[in-house]
């Protein structure tokens, strides 16, 4: 089932893009696709990959994340190559082509007592150049999606702060220390001082969100799941920097995968398809 159209993002989603940082396309992806990502959700979980885990602080299996998984199942493969997320992602980035960087899907679990931390995920990537300054994710609701169940949160216009800030573990394991880089604002308990907008979403909607902004999620208080895929897109030339102190999952999956990449060489190839529309 193809559906690579940019059809549903509008002027207002591009100018919100790019003035906030974050912009909320509703009805982006049909119901028949969602419908077939479910369940393909459902066995990832249950058939962790090599790049997979459990990102919960305390409590196990509450909050699941699965990288690369177009990779190892084929319906994730297939809304990669033929869904509409590609086209949204060029659409509101202005960029000539777009590149599948990678896919990650986010699980929490009713009552799962887990916030995500108020974060940028620029440093988090194991990646230089201005691909690596702009990637776009777009963040696509499996189901409905409330504030009370982890919904996330964004603060609007940090993307144009123009400040790099040291990635924050998840789980408080203490990684990401070693940075001598500018901590986090403490966002959390000074939210008065920022503009901070999150969006309730049904299943299908998509929230696309730049690297540079600062977002964070509180726990899912809810009697129902918050799955969420988020797929990353390089807008422009990106290349591998295993420098210390990044995600240790991506680094490996890029210089010791099947590309092997080195430190340097252009982030490319089969495993990171170039899309034009």
């Amino acid at each position: 089932m193809t559906e690579n159209s940019a059809s549903a993002v509008t002027e207002q989603n591009i100018e919100e893009y790019q003035r906030d940082g974050v912009t909320c396309i509703r009805g982006a992806i049909s119901m028949d696709w969602i419908e077939q990502l479910r369940p393909a959700a459902d066995w990832a979980q249950a058939n962790y990959g090599p790049y997979d885990g459990d990102i919960s602080a305390g409590a196990e299996d509450q909050f699941y994340g699965g990288q690369f998984m177009w990779g190892r199942e084929d319906t994730f493969r297939d809304f990669i190559l033929d869904g509409a997320a590609a086209a949204i992602a060029q659409a509101l980035t202005g960029a000539p082509e777009i590149r599948l960087f990678y896919d990650f899907l986010l699980t929490k679990e009713a009552g799962a007592g887990n916030p995500t931390p108020w974060h940028q995920d620029r440093l988090y990537y194991p990646l230089a150049g201005d691909g690596a300054d702009n990637v776009c994710t777009t963040w696509i609701a499996l189901d409905p999606v409330t504030l009370n169940s982890g919904a996330v949160e964004y603060v609007k216009g940090s993307h144009a702060w123009g400040r790099y800030f040291a990635p924050k573990s998840f789980n408080d394991d203490g990684r990401y220390g070693g940075l001598d880089i500018e901590a986090l604002p403490d966002v959390a308990n000074t939210r008065g001082d920022y503009d901070i907008v999150h969006y309730d979403l049904e299943p299908g909607d998509c929230v696309a969100h730049h690297v540079m902004g600062v977002h964070g999620a509180p726990e899912n208080n809810a009697d129902i799941r918050r799955r969420g895929l988020a797929i990353r897109w390089l807008p422009a030339e990106a290349t591998f920097d295993p420098r210390e102190e990044t995600q240790y999952q991506l680094k490996a999956a890029l210089g010791e995968g099947p590309d092997k990449f080195e430190s340097g060489e252009t982030v490319q190839g089969d495993n990171f398809p170039l899309f034009r529309f």
